[in-house]
């Protein structure tokens, strides 16, 4: 009986300790390491890269909303719909749509630093639409600023190799 009692009691610290690890939020970052993940500088003169980074965008299918090359301001987004299966699920089950989709909103400063280089900050936040009764009306449900790592270094990448191409063009 102590055996079933401690198998019993381990069992259920074990699972409370694997739900509270997994329940701890992820910490906070600082402003410079938020910088350092949105932020890359390119050794490559200011128009190279503001034209550059516009390609990139276009080829990744966001839509660019406003571009002002004077200040290097860059205001895109992309959409990225719920499928239509889970709509259809949504409409059945709760009698509207509550996940409508997400729109990703990009704003990024390309900086001239010297003739030469040229520095590029993105700020992405991630925007959910939908409703929250079948008698409202679709707005937004939430918003997250985006600080993935791995999304910002492939995105600094991809303007790195379209930089290159511009460059090899020019020769």
């Amino acid at each position: 009986m102590k055996k079933a009692s401690y198998l019993i009691f381990s069992s259920v610290l074990i699972l409370s300790l694997l739900i509270l690890v997994s329940c701890t939020p992820k910490p906070k970052l600082s402003p410079m390491q938020m910088r350092q993940i949105t932020t890359r500088m390119f050794e490559t003169d200011y128009e190279t890269c503001y034209r550059a980074t516009l390609t990139v965008l276009q080829d990744q299918e966001y839509v660019i909303k406003d571009t002002d090359m004077e200040t290097g301001h860059i205001l895109a987004s992309v959409d990225r719909q719920t499928k239509g299966g889970s709509k259809f699920l949504q409409a059945v089950f709760l009698g509207y749509v509550s996940d409508k989709g997400t729109e990703y909103e990009l704003s990024a400063m390309v900086d001239k630093l010297s003739e030469t280089s040229t520095e590029i900050r993105i700020n992405i936040e991630k925007v959910k639409y939908g409703q929250s009764s079948k008698f409202s009306g679709t707005g937004k449900q939430s918003s997250k600023r985006v600080y993935d790592a791995k999304l910002f270094q492939d995105l600094f990448n991809d303007i790195s190799v379209e930089i290159k191409r511009r460059e090899a063009m020019k020769k």
